[in-house]
């Protein structure tokens, strides 16, 4: 999936923090569905939405994104979905000519059982990015 700017640099506030990598055992963070055959766990982000706020003359956005881990349990995916919100909630971010500043807004949070009756963790958030 091709990403646009913001995407890249929230893949790389995301990428930049050395707890939530040891956690996923790698940079395993991708922009809507991972690859097939990745083991888990991993790191998934999508647009939920946006919309311009029209309030100022200057260009004002506020995008939501669904931010969560996905592991082999929701206890793991809870500790990730932890790092998670201490690399984004209450952060700035440049982002070519602006700063987005994010906040977490909902919780997500539960479990699946796959066809061959596997586990799967779900945890994270929506996250609403502000550029002003």
């Amino acid at each position: 999936m091709s990403e646009n700017a913001f995407e890249t640099a929230l893949r790389t506030q995301l990428a930049s923090g050395t707890a939530l990598i040891n956690l996923l055992g790698g940079t395993a963070i991708y922009n809507g569905q991972p690859p097939a055959g990745i083991a888990r766990p991993w790191v998934t982000y999508s647009l939920a939405s946006g919309m311009e706020d029209n309030q100022t003359p200057y260009d004002t956005q506020r995008l939501v994104y669904l931010v969560k881990a996905v592991a082999d349990s929701l206890l793991t995916a809870g500790l990730i979905a932890n790092e998670i919100q201490s690399r984004l909630h209450h952060q700035e971010a440049a982002i070519g000519s602006g700063v987005f500043w994010a906040t977490r807004e909902t919780v997500v949070r539960y479990q699946e059982i796959d066809p061959v009756g596997h586990v799967i963790g779900h945890a994270g958030g929506e996250y609403a990015f502000r550029r002003g």
